[in-house]
């Protein structure tokens, strides 16, 4: 199972943002099958966000089909400066549980390297399978 952590060090600049989104959609467009929008349904959301830093920008959410699915992947996500109801700073983080969408959140992060300021770890964790002995 992989889970995926990013963080940008600085706030891109929201054309650059709209334009990083518009070149991942043959990306969205070869994988449609394998992929649902935040809400579930089968279209990959693009909405206009606004940061409690004061950045606004587009983001796109998709996850994995329906029994294949783990976390909500949002992208461009939190920000430097985002915080909650608390003020505890938001981190970025989505557990793909493993399934297929998880190719595609690598090959976004891993094009997102190259245009913004950010830094991204990928964590795989193991799952053990257990055997009942009887």
């Amino acid at each position: 199972m992989s889970i995926y952590k990013w963080k940008f060090h600085t706030i891109p600049d929201p054309k650059a943002v709209e334009c990083f989104i518009d070149d991942q959609m043959p990306l969205f467009s070869r994988n449609a099958k394998y992929l649902t929008g935040g809400d579930g349904e089968p279209v990959v959301d693009i909405m206009k966000v606004e940061h409690n830093c004061g950045a606004v920008n587009l983001e796109f959410q998709f996850n994995g089909t329906e029994g294949q699915s783990g976390d909500v992947f949002c992208f461009p996500g939190y920000y430097p400066g985002d915080m909650d109801y608390e003020g505890n700073p938001l981190f970025n983080c989505c557990d793909t549980n493993g399934y297929f969408y998880r190719t595609v959140i690598e090959k976004i992060l891993d094009r997102a390297q190259k245009v913004f300021d950010m830094e991204v770890t990928i964590s795989v964790k193991k799952q053990r399978q257990l055997y009942s002995a009887w």
